[in-house]
């Protein structure tokens, strides 16, 4: 079934009251239990990294290097050597929980955020592990340049051993027996020219010596604490009112499901149906129910309203029935439903009442000889009726017939209700009537019983020109407008068209049948 934006918007206005409901229901859950939640408070402290004089020289190496540098930097706060300095300063326990560390955009900041139910604990954590990482970070460069100090220490010791090995070689040379040797003298030579090597090594190695150190220190990168965490005024966690909000926007999709899913369940007929398919006629009419009217002369609306919608709904419905007459006479009609109290009775005598304002001489039968309701309709005695000329066929049909609310209206009420309703409905007496009375008016209307109820429905309808189905809008389910269609089709009859009743809205949309033009109405709640 395709879905248009009307149709969704009608089915939204019809179900308001669920989605309102669900909607609040939702963002008061959220608000409440958010508002039940321990405050949060961040606090927040915001490190720079400053890159050593060992930097690439380009711009995009520079960029990249300081990038990965604050990357390293950031996750190295998070590490054990730096909380457990920290846990230990302050003597608290797994703190790793609490703190988020993020780097500001492109920049080389570093920001650490610290959550508790305390602001004063959460900037003292986070000033704290601020303070402890940046002595880390230049310990760790300190323990670095001592390093290489020691390296270079052992190496001129290794050097200033080695020239005293030299000294005291030559000093065994040159006063040996063998000093003026020609070999003698040529390993003096050799020895004095790597005494003189080597102590320009270490004269090299003691001046590196000198400032490698602050050298090292310098090369390394830097830590500074740029902006100190300060204790927050207000919590950041819970927040009621954008959890009402995200509760109201969780809350419209669940009832917009719920909607959905008892749409999809709902079988009953609605105007957006494809009634047309399913009776195989046009929808004549799509009634508006106007509430609950008393039983009596109000459920004549087209008299007591007759500028009402539900008046002109049933005028334009004449029109209709008279566009249906160019396919097949209509000198007898029947109005029925698939159940009880879908409105059948209130739609016969308004119909039977514009049938007379437009001239016509119009007749209305009440053949529901189980439970009539014509004659307190139109408040006649219901003594002698139907019944009575059913088991009279002799009587005269004008002496059981009232003229109610217009000259040009006839009322036969059901009179006394018989035991057997469907015997007499089925003799041939009732089609000899029918063929009697016809021959004087100009259209006869019988209100029958449901069909699903009984059987006299159908053979009532099997004596007339044709039948019209009256339904309740979101009142009578499909399977049973299917079956009571079904049963009709079966029997021969002609199915006029349809009469959607009592559509719930506060106007009524135009809906079109398959051949006819749109019509529109108000109807009682009365059946």
């Amino acid at each position: 079934m395709e879905i248009d934006l009307r149709q969704v918007l009608r089915i939204a206005r019809r179900r308001a009251w669920l989605i309102i409901v669900i909607t609040l229901v939702a963002a008061a859950a959220a608000y409440f239990t958010t508002s039940q939640q321990t405050p949060q408070y961040s606090a927040s402290a915001t490190l720079l990294v400053s890159p050593g004089q060992g930097m690439p020289a380009s711009d995009f190496q520079a960029l990249q290097a300081s990038r990965s540098l604050a990357e390293t930097y950031r996750l190295l706060i998070t590490t054990a050597p730096v909380l457990d300095r920290v846990e230990e300063r302050l003597g608290l326990d797994n703190i790793r929980h609490a703190i988020d560390t993020s780097i500001i955009g492109d920049t080389q900041l570093i920001e650490i955020s610290v959550t508790d139910t305390d602001p004063a604990q959460a900037t003292r954590i986070a000033n704290t592990l601020a303070e402890e990482f940046q002595r880390f970070v230049e310990e760790q460069a300190a323990r670095r340049a001592e390093k290489t100090q020691s390296g270079l220490d052992a190496q001129i010791e290794a050097l200033e051993e080695r020239l005293r090995d030299i000294d005291e070689r030559i000093a065994e040379l040159e006063e040996g027996p063998n000093a003026e040797a020609e070999a003698s003298q040529r390993q003096i030579a050799d020895l004095t020219q790597e005494r003189t090597t080597l102590s320009e090594s270490l004269s090299e190695l003691n001046a590196t010596a000198a400032t490698m150190s602050s050298e090292l220190i310098a090369s390394s990168a830097q830590v500074e604490i740029v902006d100190p965490a300060t204790p927050p005024e207000t919590p950041f966690s819970p927040r009621p009112m954008f959890a009402a909000m995200l509760g109201m926007a969780l809350g419209l999709l669940i009832s917009a499901a719920v909607v959905a899913l008892l749409e999809y369940l709902d079988n009953t007929v609605k105007p957006e149906d494809n009634l047309e398919g399913v009776v195989n006629a046009p929808v004549l009419a799509t009634v508006a129910s106007l509430g609950k009217l008393a039983p009596g002369a109000a459920q004549v609306y087209t008299i007591t309203q007759p500028q009402s919608s539900a008046a002109e709904a049933l005028r334009l419905l004449r029109t209709n029935l008279e566009f249906a007459s160019t396919s097949g006479p209509i000198d007898t009609l029947t109005v029925t439903s698939p159940n009880p109290s879908e409105g059948k009775s209130t739609i016969t005598a308004n119909l039977g009442v514009v049938m007379a304002q437009a001239g016509l001489t119009a007749l209305i039968i009440d053949a529901d000889l189980r439970k009539p309701t014509q004659h307190r309709i139109f408040g006649v005695d219901n003594r002698a009726g139907l019944t009575t000329l059913l088991t009279h066929p002799d009587s005269d049909w004008h002496a059981v017939t009232e003229r109610v609310a217009l000259p040009g209206l006839m009322l036969m009420p059901s009179g006394p209700l018989p035991p057997n309703p469907a015997d007499l409905v089925t003799s041939g007496r009732f089609e000899q009537l029918l063929e009697r009375v016809k021959q004087e008016v100009d259209l006869v209307i019988i209100d029958s019983p449901p069909v699903l109820s009984a059987s006299d429905s159908l053979a009532i309808a099997a004596h007339t020109d044709g039948l019209l189905m009256v339904c309740l809008s979101h009142g009578t389910r499909i399977d049973a407008l299917r079956h009571a269609v079904h049963a009709v089709r079966q029997g021969g009859i002609r199915v006029v068209g349809l009469v959607l009743n009592r559509q719930r809205g506060q106007r009524a949309a135009y809906y079109y049948g398959e051949y006819y033009g749109p019509v529109t109405a108000s109807s009682s709640n009365a059946d």
